[in-house]
């Protein structure tokens, strides 16, 4: 099998198809007959597009990744630069996805959760929100240009975070001390504080992932 990077626009229209598919099934009340025929439905579609899965090793940037680790410029456009992110990521079905915008040194996002991201009632779950800020602050450094693997995340949740509804998020640089990184974010919903993090991020240890791509 080749491993040719799909179509951009047909790898972002399947996995937006697949998101509002797996909305709907987190949602279903269907009947059984009715789930049932889906099912039947879905295998087919996961038969035809066996064949041509891209067996990895992979990466957020690409489908195929060849092992280089080369220092990328600082990005403009997330969504073209992590294109498979599961969190900004157009051609990732499990990516909401969020958007990133730069700002006077700053990352400016919006997210909308579906009920596939529900924790408490109506409300984003904990890990999901961290999992964002993972990727908020990460990106954050890139735009410095002082990108690393994460050392520590801390979040403090100040109040539910909750789905369906727009979520606003804002993530700066604080301060570099030698090979460590420390980055902060927030996340609102109405202009009101949900959920706040500090990330320590360790400059160079992106290079404990040079390894061969065929493992």
């Amino acid at each position: 099998m080749s491993p040719e990077i799909p179509d951009p626009q047909a790898a972002a229209e399947l996995a937006a198809a697949t998101r509002r598919v797996v909305d709907l099934v987190r949602r279903s009340a269907a009947s059984p007959e009715e789930m049932r025929e889906a099912t039947a439905a879905l295998d087919a579609v996961a038969r035809d597009l066996e064949p041509g899965a891209y067996p990895g090793p992979f990466m957020q940037r690409g489908l195929e990744w060849t092992g280089e680790l080369t220092a990328p410029e600082a990005p403009t456009d997330f969504a073209a630069f992590f294109p498979y992110s599961p969190f900004v990521g157009p051609r990732n079905p499990l990516a909401p996805p969020a958007t990133f915008e730069i700002r006077n040194g700053r990352i400016f996002g919006r997210v909308t959760y579906t009920a596939a991201y529900v924790g408490p009632p109506q409300s984003v779950h904990g890990g999901v929100i961290a999992a964002t800020f993972d990727e908020l602050l990460g990106s954050t450094n890139l735009i410095h240009e002082v990108g690393g693997m994460t050392g520590t995340l801390t979040v403090r949740y100040e109040a539910p975070t909750p789905i369906l509804t727009e979520i606003a998020l804002e993530g700066w640089l604080d301060r570099v001390d030698g090979r460590k990184v420390y980055t902060r974010g927030e996340m609102r919903h109405d202009g009101r504080l949900t959920a706040a993090a500090e990330g320590i991020f360790i400059r160079g240890s992106v290079e404990q992932l040079r390894v061969s791509p065929s493992v």
